[in-house]
């Protein structure tokens, strides 16, 4: 059972004075950055962070988030008594999304919200190197499952794919969210519209579903011609200012341009014909890792 179900979490952040919640606020920040810099520093020596072990090193004894990342001689059986403990999942969440992002920023992780089921609080799909983690939190895994002899305690699932095959399943294991997991759920239900959850180093291809954020990612965007491993994609649509059109010769030139520098077509078409209408509908490219499900089976 959640004991911050009926607590009205709400009013006790509305109760916390501004200067207090900006200066908490300017401590997590600078919190997360030092604990960023550690992770980063560690891994590119191979070790983690958390438990100052090699990344590939495997002890059953002493449990760590970088079991996850499938370790030399770690076996299925290693996780059945792990994933029985309150495993936070918010702190695993961020620990595998510093990992993916990594190798690149935003598209090894896809946490779109319209991607996401109507029946589920949170989905995401998180590629590193040739591993896949795939969370699940149904919207009855935060309550658990009445009357059921397994998951009935809040809970969510993950599954986790090497070399894509599948060697966690989703609904093998009914994960306890740990104490702070279910205050963390409680607040974003109750003051979702006063309390951001951020990911600072973490943040996936969801970066694009926030209006404020477009305006950065079109001006730091390169055109590729690697199509299938782009992190977005770009589709541009010019108007000629009313009464007049455009030359072929003037597209041409726009498109060479683009291809010698990279430089998006639109913003090349806006700088040559100042008054053109120019727009851009940006989206998830197709290297953006997809969306795996979980279904009843799984």
């Amino acid at each position: 059972m959640n004991p911050y179900k009926d607590k009205n979490l709400r009013q006790f952040i509305e109760s916390i004075p501004k200067d207090e919640i900006d200066r908490q606020n300017r401590l997590q920040i600078e919190e997360t950055a030092k604990l960023h810099e550690q992770f980063i520093a560690g891994l590119k020596v191979g070790k983690c962070f958390l438990c100052n072990q090699s990344m590939n090193s495997f002890n059953e004894s002493t449990p760590c988030f970088h079991w996850f990342t499938y370790p030399t001689g770690i076996r299925k059986k290693h996780f059945e008594n792990y994933l029985k403990t309150p495993l936070h999942f918010f702190r695993l969440d961020s620990y595998l999304r510093w990992l993916a992002n990594s190798e690149v920023a935003f598209k090894n992780i896809n946490d779109l919200k319209d991607e996401t089921s109507s029946t589920s609080q949170i989905e995401t799909t998180i590629n590193y190197k040739n591993i896949e983690w795939a969370f699940s939190i149904g919207n009855t895994d935060i309550a658990g499952h009445l009357n059921s002899k397994v998951g009935a305690t809040p809970h969510y699932h993950i599954q986790m794919k090497v070399d894509n095959r599948v060697f966690l399943k989703f609904n093998k294991h009914h994960i306890p969210f740990s104490d702070e997991d279910l205050f963390n759920l409680s607040l974003m239900k109750q003051a979702g519209d006063l309390v951001q959850f951020e990911q600072s180093f973490g943040t996936g291809i969801s970066v694009l579903e926030d209006e404020r954020n477009l305006e950065i990612i079109y001006n730091a965007t390169k055109v590729t011609d690697d199509f299938e491993n782009a992190t977005i994609n770009c589709q541009t649509f010019i108007e000629a200012p009313k009464g007049q059109t455009f030359s072929g010769k003037l597209l041409q030139d726009a498109i060479e341009e683009s291809k010698r520098t990279g430089e998006l077509i639109g913003k090349i078409m806006q700088r040559l014909v100042t008054n053109a209408k120019v727009t851009t509908v940006i989206s998830p490219g197709d290297g953006v890792a997809k969306m795996t499900k979980r279904t009843g089976k799984k």
